[in-house]
């Protein structure tokens, strides 16, 4: 079974990527940058190393799994259906049903088991949107950067499907939204419009909060604390430090990525709302981007040897100055989020 109207819809980040090709196929476009703000997907989080043995902890720039989709369908008013299967042929037949009604299916995988995927670690927190299935061949939607749409073999994607390795794996689960409101689809910009402030409220809100050493910019901090020891903590130093430096910038679940989409959620409201009110602070994570780059730009070019532990501290201060300045950007958003979250569009 293969949708014949499905139109794939391309994106950066995994899970705004597969929400995006649900909505669209259901019958809105709306960008990905939009969903992730109205998603209040960005954030900061420290896990535990999930390999003690390498010592490295994951180190996200967004909130946790699912919860960027549930977040920005509510504020559409939009039906996000979740479900686990117990076993693969349930998963498999569950798919099958939904594409069948016309969904597209969007699934928890671990991409070491992707065919098309280059990495050869376990990460279980990827989304894929599903559009077509059987026996033989699965046809699915990935980010820009994995090729956007694959075609893989289904034993691939049942294996991917049924991972519990990785980080926060989520085995056999599937997404889809219902039928779309009918004033979504009449007058989008006008649905935008009035739920845009409240999302920045409610991230304003989140991310300006005490919520301990693992979330927000008390992790941020913890994370420029700790990184100048990586020189003398992990082995081989090089090849980690400059593994998250790349992870950060091209897996997606680092700093810069999320906070390029969150800088283009705030132009596309300034769009919409035509005033002037968010241009500061469009300018402002303009630079916070800028910044995470110049970071993420250190760490790639890590060398170690004598003086390891001095380029880090380097690392470690160009966060801390990343910390203050979105702690000051998002008080500053807070302000004008609080006043305006419920005017009238």
């Amino acid at each position: 079974m293969r949708l014949a109207t499905f139109q794939p819809q391309l994106g950066d980040h995994c899970e705004t990527t597969t929400l995006r090709n649900m909505i669209h196929h259901a019958g809105v476009g709306i960008s990905e940058p939009m969903l992730f703000g109205l998603g209040q997907g960005i954030d900061f989080q420290y896990w535990d190393a999930p390999d003690p043995r390498r010592g490295v902890p994951m180190l996200t720039g967004r909130i946790e799994p699912a919860v960027v989709s549930r977040n920005a369908c509510s504020a559409l008013g939009v039906e996000l259906r979740a479900s686990q299967a117990p076993d693969s042929e349930s998963a498999f037949a569950a798919a099958v049903e939904l594409l069948d009604a016309g969904h597209v299916v969007g699934v928890s995988v671990d991409i070491f088991h992707l065919d098309y995927f280059s990495s050869r670690s376990h990460f279980a927190s990827h989304y894929i949107a599903l559009y077509g299935l059987d026996d033989s061949l699965a046809h699915v939607v990935d980010t820009g950067q994995q090729g956007g749409a694959q075609t893989l073999p289904t034993e691939s994607l049942r294996r991917a499907r049924a991972s519990s390795e990785g980080f926060m794996p989520s085995p056999h689960l599937h997404l889809y939204v219902e039928q779309l409101p009918e004033r979504l689809v009449t007058d989008t910009d006008a649905v935008l419009r009035e739920q845009i402030w409240n999302a920045i409220r409610l991230t304003a809100e989140r991310m300006t909060a005490e919520r301990g050493p693992r979330r927000g910019i008390g992790a941020l901090r913890r994370a420029a604390s700790e990184i100048a020891g990586w020189s003398d903590t992990l082995a081989p130093a090089d090849e980690m430090v400059q593994g998250v430096g790349r992870f950060w910038r091209f897996a997606g679940t680092g700093g810069a990525n999320f906070r390029k989409l969150y800088h283009a959620f705030l132009i596309e409201a300034r769009q919409l709302y035509e005033d002037s009110e968010l241009d500061p602070f469009v300018e402002d994570f303009g630079d916070v981007r800028r910044q995470w780059d110049q970071a993420i730009d250190m760490l790639m070019a890590y060398r170690g040897a004598d003086d390891g532990r001095k380029q880090l501290e380097a690392v470690a201060a160009r966060l801390d100055a990343i910390a203050d300045a979105e702690q000051a950007l998002f008080e500053g958003l807070l302000v004008p989020a609080a006043k305006r979250a419920g005017e009238p569009a």
